[in-house]
Parts: C-alpha cells; structure tokens; sequence
C-alpha cells in the first residue's frame, strides 16, 4: 500500500487556523449575545406591562430610597466609616496577592513543566490558565 501524503501543518498554518477558528467563534458569540438581549428585553416587557408589577415595583423603590438614607446616615458614622475603610483595603490586599499567586502559578507551571502543584496539606491542585480576548484600545 502507498502511503497517503501527510499534510505538515506549519506554524503559520496553525495561527492561520487558529485565527479562523478563533474568528468563527466571535461571531457565533455575538450571535447568542444579540439572541439573548432579544429574550431579555422580551422578558422585561412582560412586566412593564403588567399593571399590578409596577405598582409593587414602585413601592419597593419608595422603600429602597428610604432604607438607602439611612443608611448613608449609617455610613457616616465613625465606626462604620472605620470598616468600610479596612475592607477596601483588604480587597486591595487579596487583588495584589492574587495578582502575585497568578504571576508565581505562571513561572512555576513554565519551571517545572506541569500544571499540577502540591499544597502543604497535601493537596493536589491543578494550575489552571485564564485567557480571554479583549478590544485593543488604540
């Protein structure tokens, strides 16, 4: 039997493949996108037409804009204004270490050759990349 002539894929053919399929996958996104926002509108409709909803939904903002004065008056105060303080810096504390873990996971993951890391506990983890396309801003 003769051999069937394998087609090498080069590394220019890859990106080119790559980018196709990449592409393909933006437009089917942006379709189910477009689809969804047709359902969700759809959707709002049925209740702003629905007489008995938008008075109980008018209710509620007279409540929330109530509650929300009090609790500015809450904000203000000493102690309160203290723990609001604490937590924006905690949650500026965890984005830097997570930040940190994510640049460490990377080089780790590129050293040793493999995704799976051990935790002091014994714990087998696996090193998990995230990767998302966004608009280049010009």
């Amino acid at each position: 039997m003769a051999d069937v002539d394998q087609v090498v894929e080069t590394p220019a053919m890859e990106i080119a493949n790559l980018s196709s399929l990449i592409n393909r996958y933006l437009v089917d996104i942006e379709k189910i996108k477009e689809q969804s926002k047709t359902q969700r509108d759809m959707f709002n409709s049925a209740f702003e037409n629905d007489k008995a909803y938008q008075e109980q939904s008018q209710q509620v903002k007279e409540l929330t804009k109530k509650r929300n004065a009090v609790k500015q008056v809450l904000v203000k105060q000493p102690a309160v204004m203290t723990i609001v303080e604490k937590q924006k810096e905690l949650k500026e504390e965890l984005k830097d270490l997570q930040d940190a873990l994510s640049r460490y996971l990377e080089r780790y993951q590129q050293v040793a050759k493999t995704n799976i890391i051990e935790s002091e506990d014994g714990e087998i983890r696996e090193i998990v990349p995230v990767y998302k396309l966004v608009k280049k801003r010009v």
